[in-house]
């Protein structure tokens, strides 16, 4: 059984691993960003668009039964390939323009996008309660952080080929021509996800129970974190504009863009065995506490530094720490919920939850976004004497839902009784050497 486990995970991580090129090459990320720009739709539009991948997520608890029925691993596999040929019809997007006009065209772009969120919706509804059961949780940290650096080192890769070819092509042939190539590397990881073990159904027949679905919600530790997570991916994905920032405000090239994704993933890459470590030696709360406290340096360094002031070797730093300092919170949430608030109770119902609430407000985010950009773009904003843009109001939210969160996620019980103040007092005398 436990060799079975160990070749589950691996087989996952390769997986995973393929996923992440095609993610990167398509409809995740600065690419997918640039290509919506190139195609001219409005930024509350590209709001609305994306807030698609996250809302979609409110139909999960009512899927849960449905994934019971049908299996989790099942239920991933079918989804998850499903997506990538309604990703790859994309390419048909210049024969509609030609033959029924732009306004079909984009049409065409939204109804694409809403079945892949759909899809994706309902295959992440299966993978979390699969993940439950091929992850032990006494390695859960040690997996996210290895999984979550292979997956970025993949990405790096596909980051940099998607920055080339954007230097050389032109128009939106070359962003259809690297939707060709992900769908490729997305095919190949359904086929080796099929390889993890587990998954099956639990159910005989489907059984939507409104009650049993909506039980997590009277667990108050529960709901803490529910709104601590969900705080902090709001403010988060505030930043979705930032690649469209730095192209119209700073004057950065597209395929320059593009690259900065490259120092968010080497962020995750280098400080992944170190997140990892912390998580399962000091648990999920210090962890968390520790790098949204790094984090939101990011938005508060894009608030108040002047246009003027921000290079390309500037933008590359705070991509880098942003990068590095996500993939400390998801450890750390990954900690809490399934080490701690998972113990114990149907699995199912809690993630498929879990899954919508952070849908809710990841899907009102970038909306609230490209709204404020579309009207205030050109309005003059005076704040403490200085003069700024939307985008720099834009950063000064994020960095407040930040410190809400922490406020928040002090409240949820540990999964280890560990004291972050504790965890800050190790760092510190390995660093400073502060016992002298």
């Amino acid at each position: 059984m436990e060799n079975e486990i160990k070749k589950g995970m691996r087989w996952s991580i390769i997986g995973w691993i393929f996923n992440s090129i095609f993610c990167v090459l398509t409809v995740f990320g600065s690419i997918f960003l640039l290509f919506l720009s190139e195609l001219g739709i409005p930024k509350y539009k590209i709001g609305v668009l994306l807030s698609f991948f996250p809302f979609f997520g409110i139909i999960a608890p009512f899927l849960s039964s449905y994934v019971e029925y049908f299996g989790s691993k099942r239920t991933f596999l079918i989804c998850f390939g499903i997506r990538k040929f309604v990703v790859f019809s994309l390419v048909l997007l210049p024969m509609i323009i030609n033959r029924f006009g732009y306004k079909v065209g984009v049409n065409f772009v939204f109804l694409v996008i809403s079945l892949f969120a759909f899809l994706r919706a309902f295959g992440e509804t299966g993978y979390y309660a699969w993940a439950k059961e091929f992850i032990p949780d006494k390695l859960r940290g040690k997996y996210v952080a290895i999984s979550n650096m292979a997956i970025n080192i993949a990405g790096l890769f596909g980051i940099s080929f998607g920055s080339y070819i954007l230097g050389k092509m032109e128009g939106i042939e070359k962003y259809l021509f690297l939707i060709e190539i992900g769908f490729i590397f997305g095919i190949l990881s359904i086929y080796l996800m099929s390889f993890v073990p587990f998954g099956e159904p639990k159910k005989e027949k489907v059984d939507i129970n409104f009650k049993r679905i909506i039980e997590p919600l009277k667990d108050r530790n529960f709901l803490y974190f529910l709104f601590a997570v969900g705080i902090s991916l709001y403010g988060t994905n505030l930043m979705s504009f930032l690649p469209i920032f730095l192209k119209e405000k700073i004057g950065f090239f597209p395929e320059n863009v593009a690259f900065l994704d490259t120092a968010s993933i080497l962020g995750c890459v280098l400080t992944g065995f170190i997140w990892g470590y912390i998580g399962d030696k000091y648990g999920g709360r210090p962890t968390i506490i520790l790098s949204l406290s790094s984090y939101s340096i990011v938005p508060f360094l894009w608030f108040i530094l002047p246009k003027d002031v921000i290079s390309f070797k500037l933008a590359f730093f705070l991509y880098f720490l942003s990068g590095a300092t996500i993939l400390g919170r998801s450890i750390g949430d990954s900690r809490f919920l399934y080490s701690k608030i998972l113990s114990n109770v149907n699995v199912i119902y809690y993630t498929s939850i879990f899954y919508a609430w952070i849908g809710i407000f990841q899907g009102f985010s970038p909306i609230f976004a490209g709204y404020l950009i579309e009207k205030f773009d050109n309005s003059k904003i005076i704040l403490l004497g200085r003069n700024l843009n939307i985008y720099n109001l834009i950063f000064l939210f994020n960095f407040v839902f930040q410190v809400l969160s922490i406020i928040i996620y002090r409240k949820v019980k540990p999964d280890k009784r560990m004291k972050t103040r504790f965890l800050i007092l190790k760092i510190g005398r390995y660093l400073f050497d502060w016992q002298r």
